[in-house]
């Protein structure tokens, strides 16, 4: 019995060392959603790429139209995309419950460029070539629902246009498109060729009608 008990004890003090070796390792391998070049969001997943490479989990970038598909793929259970950054507004806790927010990053304005100037009192774009992002971008959903909220964008006579935002600046810098109209940080290269462009305007939108004048009586 003692000789018995020696031996399963030996077995375990050799064994042992191994049981961490059987444990599941951390993921090395994770799919990031990378939206179109000229956008933030496709430099800043080059970082993370580099960053966590040195750590070394590979990174791998699956292009995305936008935001909008980056979230049906992250909800999609056969899509091996893992995380991506996705623009507040585009989805809610009820409508993706199985998603996981990690903390908010950077402020995204709407930007619009124009090559010439454009109504100030909420007048429809009539006749112009308009670039709103491809579809299933963030840049799309939200020009259609905060300025058709606004009553600037005419699908009627407009010709609304699914260009990223590297194509937007330089169709509009060349006079090819006659607004761009995207979602992206300041740091954007595509932002900042635009805002660089003696022939581009940056558009002020009003976010509510003005009230008329305040007179006596």
């Amino acid at each position: 019995m003692i000789a018995l008990l020696g031996l399963i004890a030996l077995i375990a003090v050799a064994v042992w060392p191994a049981f961490p070796l059987l444990r599941p390792l951390p993921q090395r391998t994770v799919v990031m959603a990378v939206y179109p070049e000229g956008s933030l969001n496709a430099e800043l997943a080059k970082r993370y790429r580099d960053v966590l490479g040195r750590s070394g989990i590979d990174l791998k970038l699956a292009p995305s139209a936008g935001a909008v598909e980056s979230v049906a793929r992250l909800r999609d259970p056969k899509s091996a995309i893992s995380f991506a950054l996705i623009p507040g507004g585009i989805t809610t806790e009820k409508d993706s419950p199985e998603l996981v927010s990690l903390g908010t990053l950077f402020y995204q304005p709407l930007w619009v460029f124009s090559r010439g100037s454009l109504p100030q009192r909420h007048e429809p774009l009539r006749g112009l070539r308009v670039s709103i992002g491809p579809e299933g971008s963030s840049s799309r959903a939200l020009s259609l629902k905060l300025l058709g909220c606004a009553g600037m964008i005419d699908r009627k006579s407009a010709t609304l246009l699914s260009l990223t935002p590297l194509e937007s600046a330089q169709k509009l810098i060349h006079g090819e498109i006659d607004v761009a109209i995207f979602l992206d940080a300041w740091e954007s290269p595509a932002v900042q060729q635009l805002l660089k462009s003696k022939n581009v305007n940056l558009v002020s939108i009003s976010r509510a009608v003005p009230l008329p004048p305040y007179t006596h009586t």
